[in-house]
């Protein structure tokens, strides 16, 4: 798969030369420019040996069909696609990928059903109506996605980086103040509401929060930071931090508080069709309300979800996360005069 991987990622790099009509390149620009675009990634180069088989494999029947031109000026030979407005990315599928990808999702299938899998089932679905594998319909199933969702161009990017440990510069904005240059050693990413962010430490904050959050949609800019030294994460295991919290929020000192909720109708029948975390269990019922208990570490997230229950909704404990709540409230109030 890497090697697979590689020599697609020096596709792109060529097919983006190939469509520039605004100069020639020679083959010594395309070992150069496929060079740097991919030496960060995979920490190794390429020769012009392997980019003049890249052209061909890409000219190739079996490859892209490409219409890979050759132009002269003086003695030097350069390329570009002779078909204005092609290029490899635009494609569809041939297909053998069809089969091969039929075949990858009938494989994937009998993990269904299994413990911790349930998510493969609305993956394969996906891919069946997306790619049409199936003699159903398309449209059948649609769903919920944010195309103007900023900040996914560097998603690919951040995948890669974090799979090799390289050290990043990120060019990173907060809302109405300078952008600013910070160095993240990446960790994981991580999807809430909609919204992808990076988690990662952070030298300079390292005194204050083990550990940083960084939406997706506030980087600007993102390069490999090669005089730095990749710093392995050490603590606690991700996936069982958040398995105690809601959303994306930090705090490893905090510790896991038994929260009690009075929930009437028509919100407790909400509430318990889709639960607000895991640790959700129901401890009272009777024809006016539901009584749920939680077991979590609170944080922002789960008190905004709670706002939007307030009104038909009561917290029994704790008392602090009830004050909280309380002095929201308030504010909302303030600000709606």
């Amino acid at each position: 798969m890497p090697t697979i991987k590689n020599s697609f990622e020096r596709h792109k790099v060529l097919d983006r030369c190939f469509r520039d009509r605004t100069r020639k390149y020679f083959m010594d620009d395309l070992v150069r420019i496929v060079n740097e675009d991919t030496f960060y990634y995979y920490g190794t180069s390429v020769s012009e040996r392997t980019i003049r088989k890249d052209i061909a494999y890409m000219m190739d029947s079996e490859g892209y069909s490409a219409p890979i031109a050759k132009g002269m000026d003086g003695h030097r030979a350069y390329y570009y696609y002779n078909v204005r407005d092609y290029s490899i990315m635009n494609l569809p599928m041939t297909q053998m990928e069809m089969t091969q990808l039929s075949d990858t999702i009938k494989m994937l299938s009998r993990f269904k059903g299994f413990p911790d899998c349930s998510w493969m089932e609305e993956v394969l679905v996906r891919f069946e109506d997306t790619f049409q594998l199936t003699d159903q319909p398309k449209g059948i199933v649609s769903f919920s996605q944010n195309p103007y969702l900023l900040g996914m161009q560097h998603f690919a990017t951040l995948f890669d980086f974090i799979v090799n440990k390289s050290v990043l510069y990120i060019t990173y904005h907060k809302f109405r103040k300078p952008s600013e240059v910070r160095e993240i050693h990446p960790y994981q990413l991580r999807q809430y509401n909609n919204r992808w962010f990076l988690i990662g430490y952070e030298p300079r904050m390292s005194d204050k929060l083990p550990l940083v959050t960084i939406p997706l949609d506030r980087i600007d800019s993102i390069s490999h930071a090669q005089d730095r030294i990749y710093q392995e994460y050490r603590g606690i295991d991700l996936d069982e931090y958040y398995n105690q919290v809601v959303g994306v929020s930090f705090n490893i000192g905090a510790k896991r508080e038994v929260i009690v909720l009075r929930a009437y109708y028509p919100a407790a029948a909400y509430i318990e069709s889709k639960p607000l975390h895991s640790s959700q269990i129901i401890k009272d019922r009777n024809s006016d309300n539901v009584i749920f208990e939680y077991n979590l570490i609170p944080n922002y997230e789960f008190e905004t979800i709670l706002l939007g229950y307030l009104d038909e909704c009561e917290i029994i404990k704790p008392n602090n996360l009830r004050l909280k709540l309380y002095k929201r409230a308030v504010k909302i109030l303030e600000n709606s005069k």
